[in-house]
């Protein structure tokens, strides 16, 4: 009964829709890579706003060998990664590059990081990208970390597949928990933007916007509600 009323409260109330970002979810093939509104089921595709990836992300499967580099291939509206071995723990892909934005006299140019990882399990786990989200080691238990270091007070979106939204603060820790009521996959969202100019291999740029999501699915639990019908959007 405190499960079903668990649910309940969840659906009571409503967040806001997510933007944009890369998320991760497996299926026969390997990994596919989506850019577009998870709770939505909005892909974007080629072409179109996947043409953009320039280059293409890159992706990594990580097991008990280490870690091993995915082969990646355009679709019509996903990045399909091939090459993953068996029982791998999780993946993480990655794209990073510099764009321009002129206004009047002035150009600004940020880098953009847009991150995915996705887990097989919420065994506890180590940063790996600038912008990571990893599971503590129980079901619902998140960390999310800044250049290898805890993010308090960051605000991080958990979204459901049929497009529950819910904000929650990290703690002075990074940390934050949420209940995982129904069964399914889970998309966890976080955004930072870092003002600090640098250099991203010899493209210089005032400063970054980071965005990363963590995937991952609940094999038990409550039936959830049915899957927004996949949009993919003429551009």
């Amino acid at each position: 009964m405190r499960f079903v009323i668990a649910a309940l409260l969840w659906l009571s109330l409503t967040g806001a829709a997510s933007a944009h970002a890369l998320w991760l979810e497996p299926d026969a093939g390997g990994y596919q890579l989506y850019f577009g509104e998870f709770g939505d089921n909005l892909r974007e595709g080629s072409p179109g706003l996947l043409d953009r990836f320039e280059p293409m992300p890159a992706a990594k499967a990580f097991g008990v060998s280490g870690d091993i580099a995915l082969k990646a291939e355009k679709k019509p509206t996903s990045f399909q990664f091939t090459g993953a071995p068996e029982g791998a723990s999780g993946v993480v892909a990655e794209q990073a590059r510099v764009t321009e934005r002129k206004q009047n006299d002035k150009v600004t140019r940020t880098l953009g990081r847009l991150s995915a990882r996705y887990v097989a399990d919420f065994s506890e786990r180590k940063p790996l990208i600038p912008l990571d989200i990893v599971p503590t080691g129980k079901p619902g238990s998140f960390k999310v970390f800044y250049d290898g270091k805890p993010l308090p007070k960051a605000k991080a979106e958990v979204v459901t597949e049929f497009g529950w939204t819910k904000e929650f603060k990290t703690d002075e820790a990074g940390a934050f928990e949420v209940e995982l009521p129904w069964k399914g996959t889970y998309a966890v969202e976080v955004a930072v933007v870092d003002n600090t100019p640098g250099t991203h291999g010899t493209a210089p740029y005032d400063g970054m916007r980071l965005v990363t999501t963590l995937t991952f699915k609940v094999p038990d639990g409550l039936a959830a509600p049915a899957r927004p019908p996949v949009v993919t959007p003429k551009r």
